[in-house]
This record gives C-alpha cells, sequence and structure tokens, in this order.
C-alpha cells in the first residue's frame, strides 16, 4: 500500500509539469520564431541547390507540428517520464518512435524536391534504442546531415547536424 501511495505522489507531482501547445501560441511564440528560422539556415546551409521557401516551409512545419504532436500526446515532461506514463498505460503515444513516424508522414505529404527525409536510429535493438528523423540530400554525407528529434525536448524540436549531436551516435535505419 505504501508503494502505490508514493508512485500517487510522484505522479501527481510529475503531471502538474504538462505541456499544453494551443494553435494561437505555436507560431507567435517568439522563440518558435527564431527556432523556424535557425532550422532554415542549416537547410539552406547542407549545399547550393536547396529551394529556399521549401527549406522555410520544412522548418516551419517541422517545428510547429513537433509541437502539435506534443499536444496530441498530452506529453508530460520530461521524455523519459512520459515514456514510463506510457508504460505504466497512463498515455497512449509519444515515444521516440511515435514522434518520428507521424512526423516524417506528415512532411513526406509535402513531397519536398531538393532533400530527403529519412529515419535514423541510435542504439538499435538496445534498452535506449532512439529514432528520429534527418534532413539530407544526395550530395551530403551523412554526418552533415540535419536530424530533427521532436521526442527529446518534449515536442520543442531539436536539430543540429548529426556531427553535432554528442548525446547520440546516429545511422540510417
Amino acid at each position: 500500500m505504501k508503494h502505490y501511495i508514493i508512485l500517487i505522489i510522484t505522479l501527481t507531482f510529475f503531471l502538474g509539469c504538462s505541456v499544453k501547445n494551443t494553435p494561437s501560441n505555436i507560431v507567435t511564440n517568439k522563440t518558435t520564431k527564431t527556432n523556424i528560422e535557425k532550422l532554415t539556415t542549416q537547410i539552406n546551409s547542407l549545399n547550393d541547390y536547396i529551394d529556399e521557401e521549401e527549406a522555410y516551409s520544412l522548418a516551419y512545419n517541422a517545428v510547429t507540428y513537433s509541437k502539435y504532436l506534443a499536444q496530441k500526446y498530452e506529453v508530460v515532461k520530461p521524455a523519459l517520464f512520459h515514456n514510463l506514463l506510457i508504460n505504466l498505460d497512463i498515455r497512449d503515444r509519444g515515444l521516440c518512435y511515435h514522434y518520428a513516424n507521424d512526423l516524417l508522414k506528415y512532411l513526406n505529404k509535402k513531397k519536398y524536391k531538393t532533400f530527403k527525409l529519412i529515419k535514423i536510429v541510435s542504439s538499435p535493438g538496445q534498452y535506449f534504442e532512439h529514432t528520429s528523423i534527418a534532413v539530407t540530400t544526395h550530395r551530403n554525407k551523412f554526418n552533415e546531415s540535419i536530424i530533427l528529434d521532436a521526442w527529446r525536448d518534449s515536442g520543442k524540436l531539436y536539430f543540429s547536424k548529426i556531427k553535432d549531436d554528442k548525446k547520440y551516435d546516429w545511422e540510417i535505419r
């Protein structure tokens, strides 16, 4: 009985940290706009053949849809705690592969022409396997590609060059 009481108190404490994104605060947030601009710049830096409008569209859609997914999944921070809620059947979705699959499906509907999106994985088959997606072109080496990780910061899109990501060792899925 004592363990159940501790579990309930712990869950109540962490559920108070839940994240809610409404359509009105997703785009108007200054941080979100800055992240869209930074990601656009990174995508444009992949090579000289990137269409600037496509780069902005991808950045905008990736950043805002990641926030939308967090709202849809009723995400609780931190991400590992949310995973616990899923494993306890308190939440249905919000694992890294949910984000990766849903974001990739959404972005692929846009039919971008000057770059491609691929699924990537770190530590495949291990307990802490992590799935995400990457933006690349046929002219770029894999480690120069850009990771789009919506799970890591609970819906706030993490992005960087794969070679600069010190937390995970990525490979193509």
